[in-house]
């Protein structure tokens, strides 16, 4: 089944050619098509302006106040170039948790549900390694449950966040309700294993495109944060951490909290697109973080003079945002897609022939990313390495 290009929602959409001399490829014969292309200048350059970001907002802690979620990458290099980069805590679903283990990260938030087997997971990995530390997620007490019981399973104590609905409305529970919760689970003799460590709080409603308006969602989301923090310490219980903020709202977070000056708990920010970026992203903040994961396919027919098809349908790009169209030939446009196919268009004679390369930049990087399970990195001179990377986490 196709889909047509009357299904793209959203408007001002960004059709500029991707820069040549930025995303240049040599040796290109070696690589299969299509692929995923990883460009390690670009993955360097996002590392080098996050710290950037994060010195000028706290720099008191800068780079330590960062706990990346690696769902977007998903990726053992990434990881590694992370850990070089100076970032020690890392912040992941399910199925990232044994790649972050198997290289040496001993301090991760698992932000999600601990429902079995999920929970049996958290509690063998923390028995196995006594220096681990590793933080659930809890907002009710049937989570709560099931992580006392894979803690007694193994014997051992198990840290927690209570996550905090801030506008979201996917998971987590309101703030009028986070102090009655922790009180009822300290309570219980069936949770002795737990220990209270802090608060989650994931902004995912803030993605507007003003940047006035990120600015006030992110202030109204840590109020209520705020307000939790304040009914906590009036009950004399200690904070340990707070783990706020997506991609879009975490240095207005951030900035938020530290204007506070009254926090004495540990404050992190956990965006994970920052790393690859995508066209969504770049939309709503033009220019913040590169371009570092495209796709490379190849034209594989020209049906009439000014179109082209690709070897690369929606199955090898995510297609929730819509359709992708930034490309590295201006001039293209999407008119229809299919599983293994994309056809292009061109407003007048296209001179791309059979055989020749398209890179292609995500509309959403994080899907996309997942649908592929290698890569191939490109140096800083454009050297593409032809033994393919990982994707290590996809199929966890």
């Amino acid at each position: 089944m196709s889909l047509q290009i009357a299904k793209v929602v959203g408007m001002n959409i960004d059709r500029r050619p991707l820069d040549r001399d930025l995303y240049r490829i040599d040796s290109l014969g070696g690589l299969p098509s299509p692929c995923l292309v990883v460009f390690q200048e670009q993955v360097e350059s996002n590392l080098d302006l996050i710290r950037k970001e994060l010195d000028s907002v706290h720099p008191a802690r800068g780079i330590g106040c960062l706990r990346p979620h690696v769902k977007t990458h998903k990726s053992s290099w990434v990881t590694r170039m992370q850990l070089a980069a100076g970032i020690d805590r890392f912040k992941c679903t399910p199925n990232e948790l044994d790649m972050l283990l198997d290289e040496g990260v001993d301090n991760l938030f698992v932000a999600y549900p601990p429902l079995p087997p999920l929970a049996s997971r958290i509690a063998r990995a923390v028995s196995e390694n006594d220096s681990l530390r590793i933080f659930s997620q809890v907002s009710c007490v049937e989570h709560a449950i099931c992580l006392a019981a894979a803690a007694d399973e193994r014997s051992v104590e198990i840290n927690y966040l209570i996550d905090t609905d801030v506008g979201d409305h996917r998971t987590g529970l309101p703030p009028s309700e986070v102090y009655a919760l922790l009180c009822a689970i300290r309570e219980d003799v069936r949770f002795t294993r737990l220990r209270f460590a802090g608060l989650h709080a994931y902004d995912g409603h803030n993605h507007s495109g003003d940047e006035r308006k990120r600015i006030a969602c992110a202030r109204e989301s840590m109020e209520s944060l705020a307000q939790v923090v304040g009914a906590l310490k009036e009950g004399q219980i200690p904070i340990e951490k707070v783990v706020v903020g997506g991609t879009p709202g975490f240095l207005h977070c951030l900035e938020a909290l530290v204007a506070r000056g009254d926090l004495d708990s540990e404050i992190e920010v956990s965006p994970g697109t920052f790393i690859y970026w995508d066209t969504c992203y770049d939309e709503m903040m033009p220019g913040r973080f590169h371009l570092a994961a495209l796709l490379l396919a190849r034209v594989m027919d020209r049906p009439v003079r000014n179109r082209i098809t690709l070897d690369i349908g929606h199955k090898r790009w995510g297609i929730d945002q819509g359709f992708v169209h930034r490309f590295s030939t201006p001039g293209l446009r999407v008119v229809k897609v299919s599983e293994e196919h994309t056809v292009l268009e061109h407003d007048r004679s296209c001179d791309l022939q059979i055989g020749d390369w398209v890179l292609i930049a995500p509309r959403h990087v994080c899907p996309t990313v997942n649908l592929w399970e290698r890569f191939f990195l490109v140096d800083r001179t454009g050297l593409p390495q032809h033994e393919a990377l990982a994707v290590t986490a996809r199929n966890r």
